[in-house]
């Protein structure tokens, strides 16, 4: 795809939004960094494990669009599309997802616009994680800008676990087989129990 041609006089416009993007990923991976490496000085533990990033393909972001029934212009993407910048954080354990998201609630640079708690409220899939919609001040030159963004934060085990069955959808081309959709059900539902269970094991060590 031609994406100067494809986008026409508009391109210019959509290359700075992405640039916007680009920005805010860099900003909120510069501030988790700082804010990992000041609980463990502070602590001794930072309930964050690792921080993966991505941006959101140009195919995917035109399939969502027309999807939603968007007109394909930068103004509809910026207003209606909140997840183009992503940000994943993996924590050890379930109780440290909840201590993430009170620090996240109380930074100036941050604005939360929704939670979606998969955690309390599973997909029927059995996919478990918490989704914020968020909005991140990024400083420019002359001016500051607020980029919306997509933060997830999940255990490792349910990292592992949406990591594995999104590779499966993809080697079934989304077909995956109704037998092995209600195994991928009851091993989130092991993923879950193996949570409660270390959280349970932390609860006992540090009582002592």
């Amino acid at each position: 795809m031609d994406i100067e041609e494809f986008f026409g006089e508009q391109f210019h416009q959509w290359r700075e939004r992405f640039r916007y993007y680009e920005m805010a990923i860099t900003e909120l991976e510069s501030d988790l960094g700082i804010i990992d490496l000041d609980w463990q000085t502070r602590l001794g533990y930072s309930p964050i494990e690792h921080v993966k990033t991505r941006m959101k393909t140009l195919p995917s972001i035109i399939r969502k669009m027309n999807q939603k029934g968007l007109p394909l212009e930068v103004e509809a993407l910026w207003d209606n599309i909140s997840d183009v910048a992503g940000v994943r954080i993996v924590t050890s354990f379930r109780d440290d997802i909840y201590a993430i998201l009170d620090h996240l609630k109380k930074r100036d640079d941050l604005e939360i616009d929704e939670i979606k708690d998969y955690i309390q409220h599973p997909k029927p899939s059995g996919y478990r994680s918490l989704h914020l919609i968020v909005r991140t001040k990024v400083y420019l030159a002359e001016r500051v800008i607020w980029v919306p963004a997509e933060i997830q934060i999940r255990t490792l085990a349910m990292d592992f676990w949406a990591a594995t069955e999104h590779k499966l959808h993809y080697k079934y081309q989304h077909v995956v087989p109704e037998t092995s959709k209600l195994e991928l059900i009851e091993a989130a539902k092991m993923a879950d129990a193996l949570d409660t269970q270390m959280g349970r094991i932390r609860e006992q060590i540090l009582k002592k």
